[in-house]
């Protein structure tokens, strides 16, 4: 017995070596990074940029239109939205805008995809058989309706315990931010207790806050970014109140909020990001419609040794005895 163990053992390892891994195909950006959606060149794309808004560049070159696009966790693919098959739905490619290719097999409306921390699993709002918020593989299989939401709804965000999802749903006729138990399905409203039409949440990189959009008419109707810990305490408002405001990201390391700011009208969508301790803004675009900005710094990786994996299969074959 001890005999195959070892022949099994070493087998597995020498396959974990000389086999080909996809992930060695796609490479993270060696600094930061902030994807983006804008139709500057006349038609909706993905870009990149760095943080401070320099080295804007296209990624995607297709006559659709790319959108939304999320950066898998460690950085080496993007997952986005696109029609280029004739309806909405989700793609995937290497963060260097190649090997672009769909997620699942057959087409549907699937729109503001995000992954899981893990990287395994990736949340969506679809229209399959009727809107909802859904989650799947990243390949497109085993997929799982895991609470409603309404067509105006949606803007699933997965928190970094793996456990929860914020959404927006409907409640009371009004647009709220609720979050999902994924374990046991149960769901409550973030701020129960404040006035309505919350949305776009985004959840803080340790899972301890919510960022998220809020409109209050006691601002002449105005909207705002807000930031609130979990259990909605220490609630307070980041930069200025704007004509639209939209898709808050966090910073990898939590000190910064990116977003999309329209001061004037809808002619006019740029990206801006500031400081949550001090309010400083900045604004990175300045040209087309910029939407969906989502952040990656590949310093922010935890760093873990590749022998993991021959201690974990080893423990499976130890396991078997």
């Amino acid at each position: 017995m001890k005999n195959i163990r070892l022949f099994v053992f070493l087998c597995l390892g020498f396959g974990l070596v000389l086999s080909p891994a996809p992930q060695i195909w796609a490479q993270a950006p060696t600094t930061a990074k902030i994807a983006f959606a804008s139709n500057r060149d006349g038609n909706w794309e993905i870009y990149l940029m760095n943080p401070d808004g320099s080295q804007q560049k296209r990624l995607t070159q297709n006559s659709a239109r790319d959108s939304s696009p999320v950066w898998s966790p460690d950085g080496k693919q993007i997952l986005f939205v696109s029609n280029r098959d004739g309806v909405s739905d989700l793609y995937v490619m290497d963060a260097d805008g190649k090997r672009v290719r769909r997620v699942f097999r057959k087409s549907a409306r699937r729109m503001e995809p995000t992954w899981s921390p893990n990287g395994e699993r990736i949340s969506f709002h679809a229209e399959e058989p009727r809107w909802s918020i859904q989650t799947a593989t990243i390949h497109g299989a085993d997929m799982k309706q895991v609470a409603l939401a309404e067509w105006r709804g949606g803007n699933p965000s997965w928190a970094a315990n793996g456990n929860e999802i914020a959404f927006v749903g409907n409640v009371g006729g009004t647009r709220r931010i609720l979050i999902l138990k994924l374990r046991s399905g149960g769901v409550h409203t973030f701020l129960p207790k404040e006035a309505s039409w919350m949305y776009a949440p985004a959840w803080s990189p340790d899972g301890d806050k919510l960022a998220f959009v809020w409109l209050r008419l006691a601002l002449d109707a105005k909207e705002s970014i807000y930031v609130a810990n979990r259990d909605g305490s220490d609630l307070k408002p980041i930069g200025e109140p704007a004509f639209h405001v939209n898709s808050p990201a966090w910073s990898p390391d939590g000190d910064k909020i990116v977003y999309v700011e329209d001061a004037k009208n809808n002619d006019d969508r740029q990206i801006v990001v500031v400081d949550v301790e001090t309010g400083a803004q900045k604004q990175l675009t300045h040209q087309g419609l910029n939407m969906t900005p989502a952040w990656f710094n590949p310093k922010s990786l935890p760093v873990t040794p590749q022998s993991h994996l021959l201690t974990t299969i080893w423990g499976k074959i130890k396991g078997q005895d």
